[in-house]
């Protein structure tokens, strides 16, 4: 039987994600993980997107754009990531009424067997710095 597109295998990981289902995400991850050039145990990086998720209980990523390289193993994705920080998020403590924020973020992901293996991802501070005023 031929490994699902890794369109469908990505948008198995954004929705474990976004319902907080990290035993499913932990099955869709490499034992290691590098994120933005330092690796991790699929634990530990778990726990980066736990801990990011916190101050936003409600934050839902969405993809925007989508590019899949089959060959290559390799996702290319804008993400719209939307929710209403609470607290510090990201380091920025808002200091307005607190209401719900809209993050760009471009994430590129290398998968080895079908598994996540290495993401890099961009995220669009200035913007969220001039929503949370």
């Amino acid at each position: 039987m031929a490994a699902p597109p890794l369109s469908e295998i990505y948008a198995g990981y954004i929705q474990a994600i976004n319902e907080r289902d990290w035993g499913v995400l932990e099955t869709m991850l490499q034992p290691q993980v590098t994120w933005n050039h330092t690796p991790y145990t699929a634990e530990e990086y778990i726990g980066l997107i736990t801990r990011a998720t916190i101050p936003a209980p409600d934050i839902k990523f969405h993809v925007d754009w989508l590019l899949v390289d089959e060959a290559a193993q390799r996702v290319a994705a804008r993400l719209l990531i939307r929710g209403t920080p609470r607290d510090e998020f990201l380091g920025i403590k808002p200091k307005g009424t607190g209401g719900e924020v809209e993050i760009v973020e471009h994430a590129f992901y290398a998968f080895v067997e079908g598994r996540v293996a290495e993401v890099r991802t961009v995220i669009d501070m200035d913007g969220l710095r001039e929503q949370m005023r």
